[in-house]
């Protein structure tokens, strides 16, 4: 009996190892199989972190490759600006050259015409002077300048002769003009003085610079004017014309 006791003993002992061997093993397997999920969810893990990392750096490089671009198109813009500046400057250049040398020529010939309009003057007032002079007769000076229009006013377009201070034409050969002074040649013009007070300056284009100084019987009306000369024959080769009058400013 004891022996059939002490095998069921060894036997249920037996049976109680295997199971426990059983459980420890599923156990086991379990910690295995637990681990090898873990490391297969951090692989998994760790590859979609690649590959998240890996869309991200292309989308980077992608990124990067179309600021490059942008860049170099910048850069290409930027140096064909700065191109278009260098030829514009340097067609500004020669701009400015070419209107230098085109005021420098201005100039010369405004010089010139200074220079042609003083001669002018001069030729009128010696001819004027010249010719039988009366008893009385003022000095004709030499022009120095030209004409500077910004200092006259037009006063319209006036009908001129020419007189002589001849016993023939004013009664007597003393030379004073109606203002009492003596007549200048190629200066002294006679005026109506309903419109033109006597010493009233004038500048007319073709005899320069004149004054008021002397009335006339047939000089009437506001656009009228008799030029004063010493010779009759200059008088009748000026005859009758047409002139363009201007007025000389008082300087204040």
């Amino acid at each position: 009996m004891s022996n059939g006791t002490g095998d069921i003993a060894t036997q249920i002992k037996a049976l109680f190892n295997r199971r426990y061997d059983l459980i420890k093993e599923k156990k086991r397997k379990r910690i295995i199989l637990i681990i090898a999920i873990i490391i297969f969810i951090v692989a998994v893990i760790f590859g979609i972190r690649a590959v998240v990392l890996r869309i991200m750096n292309d989308k980077k490089d992608l990124e990067l490759a179309e600021l490059q671009l942008e860049l170099q198109s910048q850069k290409s813009q930027i140096e064909s600006q700065i191109k278009e500046i260098e030829e514009a400057k340097s067609k500004a250049s020669d701009d400015v050259l070419e209107r230098l040398e085109q005021a420098e020529i201005i100039a010369q010939n405004n010089l010139y015409l200074v220079e042609q309009n003083i001669k002018l003057q001069n030729q009128i007032k010696e001819a004027a002077k010249a010719g039988v002079k009366p008893q009385n007769y003022g000095k004709t000076e030499e022009v120095t300048e030209a004409v500077d229009y910004s200092k006259l006013e037009y006063v319209g377009e006036f009908e001129g002769t020419a007189y002589t201070p001849s016993v023939q034409e004013c009664g007597n050969n003393l030379g004073y003009t109606a203002s009492g002074k003596p007549i200048i040649a190629g200066v002294s013009i006679a005026v109506d003085t309903a419109y033109w007070k006597l010493g009233t300056e004038f500048y007319i284009e073709g005899l320069g610079y004149v004054i008021a100084m002397d009335t006339g019987g047939a000089i009437k009306g506001k656009y009228r004017f008799d030029y004063a000369v010493f010779d009759r024959d200059y008088a009748k080769q000026i005859g009758r014309r047409k002139y363009n009058v201007y007025l000389v400013k008082n300087e204040e």
